[in-house]
């Protein structure tokens, strides 16, 4: 490997061929939707010495089928697969020129995956003058293995919010479930993801609680810059100053808390907003998952709920995600990416 400097003084890495390669392992920052994954991107991606980190990205793991699949070894497959990566619908949203830097010959069918999922986060890292990159999706806390596997010395960061205000927050939003209970099941099952994933890897998993992270600010992103050896920086803190083309056009209005400064006004908004109903039906669905991170039950109590309200809930679900998907995905995205979004659907762990 060697180094050189651009004219902006970045000194990007390069392997042996001459293509810009990444100049250490990407971290991966996950967990439930609505959990303060963005804030905690925007923050990461100020640091001077930290690495360029794009909106939400999807597309590394809308192609695992091909890592079990096979075959990249062939040079030719390989370069179509590249291509291929490069014309995902995200990472057309990324504005990025030309096309990716095509993959060496006699690479392993492993290492050609990796280059050609790795190839749009290179594009976007040399445009913003970094010399690595990372990820923020937060529903890659499903695929930590798989995700360790394709970038040896990969580390996570594990962001986990108050349930009670992520399912008000999906709630409201065109994607995500329209109950107490699917959202408390689904926030649920990525707190048990990410409590396995730190018990599996210790040293390569570390968790912020979104409320420690708006009330200290500073100590939590220092703790975080540690993990991840970023040098930390006073800056990092003013998200607030963040240009808004970092963020997806068409999903800025999602994250409009942001242009206010790290805050707590979002801190415990269940405790007047959400219905004592839905409390207890949450505190049915997720309840020793809020207690394993110190959540309090605000006095109530879990509700039973039946197998017939299940399928209630379930059903009335649904029906609410078929018409986001219609609203959403085939009216406001035009279809950018509807055969993906249905794949995740049929995947979905």
């Amino acid at each position: 490997m060697t180094t050189t400097d651009t004219p902006t003084q970045t000194v990007f890495t390069r392997d042996e061929h001459g293509n810009v390669v990444a100049s250490r392992p990407p971290f991966f920052i996950c967990g439930s939707d609505r959990s303060g994954t963005t804030m905690l991107r925007l923050i990461l991606d100020r640091a001077s010495t930290g690495p360029a980190v794009p909106p939400e990205t999807m597309f590394i793991t809308d192609f695992l089928h091909e890592l079990r699949k096979g075959g990249l070894d062939q040079h030719e497959e390989a370069v179509e697969f590249a291509h291929r990566v490069w014309n995902h619908p995200r990472v057309a949203l990324w504005n990025l020129e030309g096309g990716p830097q095509l993959p060496p010959k006699g690479l392993s069918h492993d290492a050609a995956f990796r280059w050609a999922v790795e190839q749009p986060f290179i594009a976007y890292m040399v445009r913003d003058g970094k010399s690595w990159w990372a990820d923020k999706t937060p529903p890659n806390i499903d695929w930590v293995e798989e995700l360790r596997t394709i970038f040896p010395g990969a580390k996570f960061v594990e962001l986990v919010r108050d349930g009670r205000d992520v399912a008000m927050s999906i709630m409201g939003l065109p994607f995500g479930g329209n109950n107490a209970w699917v959202t408390g099941k689904r926030w649920a099952h990525c707190v048990r993801e990410g409590a396995k994933a730190r018990e599996l890897w210790p040293s390569d998993v570390v968790n912020v609680r979104y409320e420690d992270l708006v009330v200290e600010p500073e100590a939590n992103v220092r703790k975080v810059s540690e993990f991840l050896d970023i040098e930390f920086e006073e800056d990092m803190l003013h998200v607030e100053k963040t240009d808004m083309s970092k963020l997806q056009a068409d999903q800025a209005k999602w994250f409009s808390n942001l242009w206010q400064g790290i805050n707590t006004s979002a801190v415990g908004k269940w405790r007047t907003g959400m219905s004592v109903g839905d409390q207890r039906v949450f505190l049915a669905a997720a309840g020793d998952e809020l207690a394993l991170h110190g959540y309090d039950f605000g006095g109530e109590t879990a509700r039973p709920v039946s197998g017939p309200t299940r399928a209630r809930f379930e059903t009335t679900n649904m029906g609410h995600r078929v018409v986001n998907l219609v609203k959403l995905r085939i009216i406001t995205e035009r279809g950018r990416e509807l055969r993906y979004v249905i794949r995740r659907r049929l995947l979905s762990r």
